[in-house]
Parts: structure tokens; C-alpha cells; sequence
């Protein structure tokens, strides 16, 4: 995601949902090659990295990991990022990247959804993270994001937030990721959003990541691997099509409620090699 995104010096970077600090330091490794002078490595270090967390453990951790990394004063702020309310946030607080992986299905109580607009409210933490993200882009920014798979097609509030996203920024590309890729902690299926504040979106560029050849399912002692990433870091600049990738026009997406839900149209069904429970779950899937 930090390479795809590719953030530059001079630019303020923000995990709203930092953790133990993973994005920021993935941030400042990769800023650390563009610094050439005295003046870039005093911005990296003070002046580029925010990240805000909410539970005390993972922001001790988060300090720890950023320090160890070699940063000196990490800007990390114990908090919850929802606290704020949405028509506070003002220029000076928005940021140029914004790179997260926030909680899924965690619930808000009612004073936090209180922070934003009447008809988006939902009790849903990572949908709430996404209209404060939206927000607090400035215009030109940009934003990597894993959301879980229930956030590309499922209605009411979600649908209205996925329009948003879609009519206020440039939602150019969406990575499906493969089921398990954050096993053990999680085995809910995800994918990457990528978007740009300032322009409406026009055509969106999908790619299917498959598991890898060798394994049925990832695990502790198979776990998902970067080397795993490279064509897609390959093919994403240019946004090129082939077996694993394809655009799909916006128009399309409108008029299917918004869905995000698209499969790969270059991929031909093998029923005879699928797995019962998998079919099952994807014909349980299509009548939702």
C-alpha cells in the first residue's frame, strides 16, 4: 500500500488506527530513501508521521516500534479517532496520506455516531473510519485503506458512504485480496481501496489476487507472503488489464446500487474443483 501510494517529503502522513505503528514504519522506510538533505530528514522525523490508537497496549507498542525504527519523537496520539466530530475537522487538520487498516465490526456507542451527519450514521467502526477519512483528505490527498468484503456490496448506510466515496474522490482502484490473508488474527476476506480527493471517479481498476500455488488456505506456518504482491505493484501504475485485472466503467457500478462486488470477468469457473463449503458460501453470497 505505502508504495502504491507512494507518499513524498513534504507531505503529512496519518494512520488514524495506527496499532502497534506497522503503516508509519513501512512510511518511513520507504520516505527514508527520499530524504536528501538536512531539511527532509528533519521533516520526516518530526513533521510527516501521525498516528492516533485508541487502546493503550498497542499504543505502548506503536511508541516502541517507531522509536526502534528510529524515529525520536513518534507523533502518536492515544485517543479515538472518532471523537472528533466531522464538520470540526477544518484545513488544518486534513492530511496528504492517509494509510490505515482499521477495526473491523467493532460498534460505537451513540455519542460517537453523534459525530457525523444524521443519514451515515451506523454503530459499524470501519464505516465511520472511511467518512472521517474522506473528510480529512485534503484535496489531492490519498488514501490506501483494507476494508472487510461486506463493505463492497451490503446496503443502507454502506451503500450511501460507497456513493460518497465514489462521487467526492477518485476511487481508482480496488484490490480483492485472497481469503486469509491476516490469518490467524482474522479470517474475515479483504481487499484494498485506493482513492484521490478532488476528482470524481470515472472507471475503476480491479485486481484479483489469488492464493498462492502450493497451499489451500494461509496460516502461522504459511503465511501471505510480499513476494506475493509484486505483480500488482507491477501493473498498478499504468492500471493494466490482463487474466488477473480489468476496469470497469462507473456508470456500471451506479447502476448496481454501488456494489463493489465484482468478479473477475476473466476468470473461468472450475465448480469441479471447488470445495463444497466454498460454493455453498458463494451461492448463499449471491442471493443477498
Amino acid at each position: 500500500i505505502v508504495e502504491m501510494i507512494n507518499p513524498k517529503i513534504g507531505e503529512k502522513v496519518l494512520d488514524p488506527a495506527c496499532g502497534t505503528g506497522g503503516f508509519l514504519v513501512e512510511a518511513y522506510e520507504y520516505m527514508k530513501k527520499l530524504a536528501k538533505t538536512a531539511e527532509d530528514w528533519d521533516l520526516l522525523q518530526f513533521k510527516t508521521l501521525y498516528g492516533i490508537e485508541k487502546k493503550p497496549m498497542p499504543y505502548l507498542l506503536g511508541m516502541m516500534n517507531l522509536i526502534l525504527h528510529g524515529i525520536e519523537v513518534p507523533n502518536l496520539k492515544r485517543a479515538n479517532t472518532l471523537t472528533k466530530a466531522l464538520n470540526e475537522i477544518t484545513e488544518k487538520d486534513k492530511f496528504d496520506v492517509i494509510i490505515t487498516n482499521p477495526p473491523f465490526g467493532g460498534e460505537e456507542e451513540k455519542g460517537i455516531q453523534d459525530n457525523f451527519p444524521a443519514s451515515l450514521r451506523t454503530s459499524e467502526t470501519a464505516l465511520l473510519f472511511l467518512q472521517f477519512i474522506t473528510r480529512s483528505l485534503k484535496t489531492g490527498g490519498r488514501c490506501g485503506i483494507v476494508v472487510p468484503d461486506s463493505m463492497l456490496s451490503s446496503g443502507g448506510v454502506c451503500q450511501k458512504i460507497r456513493e460518497q466515496i465514489i462521487t467526492d474522490t477518485n476511487l481508482h482502484s480496488v484490490i480483492r485480496l485472497p481469503e486469509g490473508v491476516f490469518s490467524p488474527y482474522t479470517g474475515v476476506p479483504t481487499n484494498i481501496l485506493i482513492f484521490e480527493k478532488g476528482n470524481k471517479t470515472k472507471n475503476i481498476w480491479f485486481y484479483q489476487l489469488n492464493i498462492r500455488e502450493g497451499i489451500k488456505a494461509y496460516s502461522k506456518t504459511k503465511p501471505f507472503e510480499f513476494i506475493e504482491l509484486e505483480d500488482i505493484i507491477a501493473k498498478f501504475p499504468n492500471r493494466i488489464e490482463s487474466e488477473n485485472s480489468w476496469i470497469v466503467d462507473v456508470e456500471l457500478i451506479k447502476n448496481n446500487n454501488y456494489s463493489l462486488n465484482i468478479h473477475n470477468p476473466n476468470k473461468k469457473n472450475d465448480y469441479s474443483h471447488t470445495p463444497p463449503a466454498v460454493l455453498l458460501k458463494e451461492i448463499m453470497a449471491t442471493q443477498v
